[in-house]
């Protein structure tokens, strides 16, 4: 019988959380159906299993330390050899955004087939304004934007990431062609909702089905900020709350939103993306899309990936701000600083070692990306 290795890459913010949250606690059950989820959490990052296998990603990528990557490869590798599993899956979503110079993919491939096993990708795309945007709200959620959009998209627009052509090539070669793309809105299956589409394609929904609750189906993790979430994220940013905190900033970030809607905001998630904008990267990026689908699926993009409905800015100005949306704005940084004790910087005395904080930890990440490129 012939064993897979399925690896879902990606792309970020595209369903990933809630695919891995499904598989992740279903874990004892797939394994009896012959699919193995495995659990890839160094022993240094928390006694708890992570539902993906981000650790095992960063370890790839030189962003864990080295002997992590070592202690990992060796579990999956035990995991492989004793188990009765013909189909294995691992999940990170930012394998779509790995340098092509790590070879991640030809390391995989190698390793699945040492141990009987065939590797195969699947990733999730969607519109490039979907991305830019999604980019962006990631950014607040993990508290690293303290201006608005529109400055933000300067540096990102022109950006190769959105080259999706490229970035799949390199699992298209490591792979042999074995890749499967899907799009997050499909114009062939306009009702059917993301993961049940991804098990389909995978060819493992009569397994996983089974061990998913009702709600499973349309479930959404890991939801996108509103538009209040992120002008208070901003705003803790420039106050530099991030450097002060004694947990990851995306546990105040996830405090921060339930207070925004217990106030009855962010109904709706954050978009900053302006109909010219749209038209301009889809413009851009149309030969590289072309390219992309004709790869995959034998048929132009927009002939499989049903646009997104255009939604109006909902971006938060300052200065523009009604009264009682800035006042609830303080409330939430003023309680959600308390419950992690960390004080509010409001005065603007405190500006000036702000912004010198942010180029300190802007030379610190060119630091990082020049020691990252010495160790790969």
């Amino acid at each position: 019988m012939a064993r897979r290795a399925i690896v879902h890459i990606g792309m970020p913010r595209t369903g990933s959380t809630t695919f891995q949250h499904i598989l992740a606690h279903a874990r004892d059950g797939l394994e009896k159906a012959g699919i193995l989820y495995p659990d890839l959490t160094p022993r240094s990052a928390s006694a708890t299993p992570h539902i993906s296998h981000q650790h095992f990603g960063e370890t790839l990528d030189g962003r864990r330390p080295r002997h992590e990557r070592g202690e990992l490869l060796r579990r999956l590798s035990d995991r492989l050899t004793h188990s009765g599993c013909d189909i294995v899956i691992v999940s990170y979503e930012d394998f779509f955004e790995q340098l092509p110079r790590l070879q991640v993919p030809r390391v995989l491939n190698g390793f699945f087939a040492r141990h009987g096993f065939t590797a195969e990708a699947l990733v999730v795309v969607k519109p490039q304004s979907e991305f830019l945007n999604s980019i962006y709200t990631l950014r607040t959620l993990l508290m690293r934007e303290r201006l608005g959009f529109a400055h933000f998209t300067k540096g990102y627009v022109r950006s190769g990431r959105f080259a999706y052509d490229q970035r799949i090539q390199p699992w298209m070669d490591g792979f042999s062609g074995r890749l499967q793309a899907l799009p997050v809105r499909d114009t062939r299956f306009p009702k059917t909702p993301l993961v049940p589409r991804m098990l389909a394609a995978l060819g493992i929904e009569d397994r996983v089905v089974p061990l998913m609750a009702q709600k499973d189906v349309r479930r959404v993790e890991n939801r996108s900020p509103g538009p209040v979430a992120v002008e208070v994220s901003r705003r803790l940013r420039a106050m530099r709350t991030h450097a002060r905190l004694r947990v990851r900033p995306r546990e105040m970030m996830r405090v921060v939103q339930q207070l925004t809607r217990e106030r009855g905001y962010d109904q709706e998630r954050f978009n900053g993306i302006w109909p010219e904008l749209r038209a301009e990267l889809a413009e851009r990026y149309r030969e590289t899309n072309d390219r992309f689908a004709r790869s995959v699926w034998t048929a132009g993009w927009d002939d499989i990936v049903a646009p997104e409905q255009a939604r109006p800015v909902n971006e938060l100005v300052p200065g523009l701000i009604d009264g009682k949306t800035e006042r609830a704005i303080t409330e939430i940084i003023d309680q959600a600083s308390r419950q992690f004790a960390v004080t509010p910087r409001h005065s603007p005395l405190d500006r000036p070692l702000n912004l010198l904080g942010e180029q300190f930890e802007a030379l610190q990440r060119r630091l990082g990306i020049l020691s990252l490129s010495r160790v790969t």
